[in-house]
């Protein structure tokens, strides 16, 4: 019988972990899979059983990654939830073991990426003309970063999985890359959508991206999913919750594209 990973599709809303903690509490499962740095596993499980506090947690992330508040906050919005959740998971599930599977020095990258595309935001506001050739360099790079940190996964999940026939992993990449990455190995993967997700403008770009290459898109393109981003960030900013602004998003765009 093949290891088989239950894979439940993360995104950027809070109500997408929400779904996954219900999900998780009537699953039948040994190891759960977090996409944090690796280097957290230990603080996680101690936390896990009470011997450390939410906060200590987050210190240690901090010390780990150096990333500064703001950067941590937004991580804060959809994985506190989810560790509030972790103690009636262990209770529920005696046995349960937690591995976060991210490599550290790829998710400090990756944080030092999101903050050029902050950056490139912000100067793109005050622009009125949108700067092609920053972002297909921006994203040239995050495709790189990406094929690298996505090694790292399979072979972080792979070591741990393999020993157990039922494994839940919480994945908020590109999940048909990740399926076919993890059954080369000999994994089964079921894929969980939790709820339909309607992706951002810049989430869209991305996406285009990696299947046909940040080069071989064309100017208007990336100059459209540019400018569909920064109407998408009107949203964001006005508003002091991100599931709201983006729900709000779609009730008013969705139907205009459909």
């Amino acid at each position: 019988m093949l290891p088989t990973l239950l894979t439940l599709v993360l995104t950027k809303l809070r109500k997408t972990t929400e779904r996954a903690i219900e999900w998780l509490a009537k699953g039948n499962y040994k190891i759960l899979f977090l996409a944090l740095p690796e280097d957290m596993t230990n603080f996680v499980n101690h936390y896990m059983v009470g011997e450390v506090s939410r906060e200590e947690l987050w210190q240690s992330y901090i010390y780990l990654t150096g990333l500064q508040d703001p950067y941590v906050n937004a991580l804060r919005y959809t994985v506190d939830p989810l560790l509030d959740a972790l103690h009636q998971l262990k209770k529920s599930i005696p046995r349960l073991e937690v591995y976060c599977y991210h490599d550290l020095e790829i998710h400090m990258d990756a944080h030092s990426l999101l903050e050029k595309s902050l950056l490139l935001e912000t100067s793109e506001r005050a622009r009125r003309r949108i700067k092609i050739s920053a972002w297909r360099d921006l994203f040239e790079e995050q495709l790189e970063l990406t094929a690298k940190g996505f090694r790292r996964i399979i072979e972080n999940i792979s070591f741990h999985a393999e020993r157990n026939p039922w494994t839940v992993v919480l994945y908020g990449g590109v999940i048909e890359s990740f399926k076919r990455g993890m059954e080369a190995i000999g994994f089964k993967v079921k894929i969980i959508h939790l709820h339909n997700y309607w992706r951002s403008p810049l989430e869209v770009l991305e996406r285009m991206a990696q299947h046909w290459g940040i080069h071989n898109l064309s100017d208007d393109a990336i100059a459209r999913c540019v400018e569909d981003h920064m109407r998408y960030l009107d949203y964001v900013l006005s508003s002091q919750d991100i599931d709201l602004a983006h729900e709000k998003w779609v009730s008013d765009t969705l139907p205009k594209v459909l």
